[in-house]
Protein backbone atom coordinates (compact mmCIF):
# COMPACT_ATOMS: atom_id res chain seq x y z
CA UNK A 1 0.00 0.00 0.00
CA UNK A 2 1.60 3.43 -1.21
CA UNK A 3 2.12 5.82 1.79
CA UNK A 4 -0.98 8.08 0.98
CA UNK A 5 -3.14 5.24 0.90
CA UNK A 6 -2.36 4.04 4.34
CA UNK A 7 -2.55 7.93 5.55
CA UNK A 8 -6.17 7.70 4.76
CA UNK A 9 -7.00 4.19 5.31
CA UNK A 10 -7.62 4.66 9.09
CA UNK A 11 -10.03 7.72 8.08
CA UNK A 12 -13.92 7.49 7.43
CA UNK A 13 -15.39 7.52 3.73
CA UNK A 14 -17.38 10.88 3.36
CA UNK A 15 -18.08 9.98 -0.04
CA UNK A 16 -21.52 10.59 1.23
CA UNK A 17 -21.30 13.51 3.04
CA UNK A 18 -20.62 14.38 6.58
CA UNK A 19 -21.66 11.09 9.03
CA UNK A 20 -22.02 13.29 11.89
CA UNK A 21 -21.38 17.16 13.31
CA UNK A 22 -21.42 17.21 16.81
CA UNK A 23 -23.20 20.38 18.27
CA UNK A 24 -21.26 21.63 20.83
CA UNK A 25 -22.74 23.57 24.22
CA UNK A 26 -21.66 25.94 26.75
CA UNK A 27 -18.43 28.37 26.41
CA UNK A 28 -16.72 26.00 23.74
CA UNK A 29 -19.75 26.79 21.39
CA UNK A 30 -20.08 30.58 22.00
CA UNK A 31 -16.16 30.49 21.76
CA UNK A 32 -16.29 28.96 18.16
CA UNK A 33 -19.38 31.70 17.62
CA UNK A 34 -17.46 34.65 18.80
CA UNK A 35 -14.34 33.52 16.61
CA UNK A 36 -16.17 32.89 13.33
CA UNK A 37 -18.47 36.14 13.74
CA UNK A 38 -15.09 38.15 14.06
CA UNK A 39 -13.44 36.56 10.77
CA UNK A 40 -17.09 37.51 9.18
CA UNK A 41 -16.17 41.33 10.09
CA UNK A 42 -12.59 41.32 9.01
CA UNK A 43 -13.87 42.44 5.66
CA UNK A 44 -11.45 41.87 2.86
CA UNK A 45 -7.20 40.88 3.77
CA UNK A 46 -6.16 37.60 5.23
CA UNK A 47 -8.35 35.94 7.60
CA UNK A 48 -7.99 32.93 10.40
CA UNK A 49 -10.10 30.29 8.66
CA UNK A 50 -13.26 29.45 9.90
CA UNK A 51 -13.41 26.23 12.64
CA UNK A 52 -15.76 23.34 13.54
CA UNK A 53 -16.43 21.12 15.49
CA UNK A 54 -16.71 17.15 13.84
CA UNK A 55 -15.54 13.60 15.44
CA UNK A 56 -14.80 15.02 18.47
CA UNK A 57 -12.20 17.25 16.97
CA UNK A 58 -11.60 21.11 16.03
CA UNK A 59 -11.04 21.58 12.27
CA UNK A 60 -10.45 24.65 10.19
CA UNK A 61 -12.83 24.42 7.29
CA UNK A 62 -10.60 25.61 3.82
CA UNK A 63 -12.76 26.21 1.13
CA UNK A 64 -10.17 26.81 -1.49
CA UNK A 65 -8.83 23.50 -0.73
CA UNK A 66 -11.96 21.70 0.10
CA UNK A 67 -10.44 20.10 3.11
CA UNK A 68 -10.56 20.06 6.78
CA UNK A 69 -7.60 20.27 8.86
CA UNK A 70 -7.17 19.75 12.54
CA UNK A 71 -6.56 22.82 13.82
CA UNK A 72 -3.84 20.99 16.80
CA UNK A 73 -2.34 18.60 13.58
CA UNK A 74 -2.60 20.37 9.84
CA UNK A 75 -1.20 17.00 8.77
CA UNK A 76 -4.25 15.50 9.78
CA UNK A 77 -6.95 16.65 6.79
CA UNK A 78 -10.04 15.03 5.28
CA UNK A 79 -10.83 15.89 1.44
CA UNK A 80 -14.22 17.24 0.35
CA UNK A 81 -16.64 17.16 -2.07
CA UNK A 82 -18.65 20.04 -3.42
CA UNK A 83 -21.80 18.80 -1.32
CA UNK A 84 -19.98 18.62 1.97
CA UNK A 85 -18.22 21.81 1.81
CA UNK A 86 -22.15 22.96 1.43
CA UNK A 87 -22.94 21.42 4.25
CA UNK A 88 -20.17 22.72 6.19
CA UNK A 89 -20.61 26.00 5.04
CA UNK A 90 -23.87 26.22 6.27
CA UNK A 91 -23.00 25.49 9.59
CA UNK A 92 -20.88 27.94 10.45
CA UNK A 93 -22.67 30.59 8.19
Amino acid sequence: MNPAMKQNADKPDHSKGPQKVNVMHGKDHAMLDSINEAQRKCGDGVKMLPIVHYEGKLWFLDERLKQLRNVQNPHDFIDLNDFEIDYFIKEVF
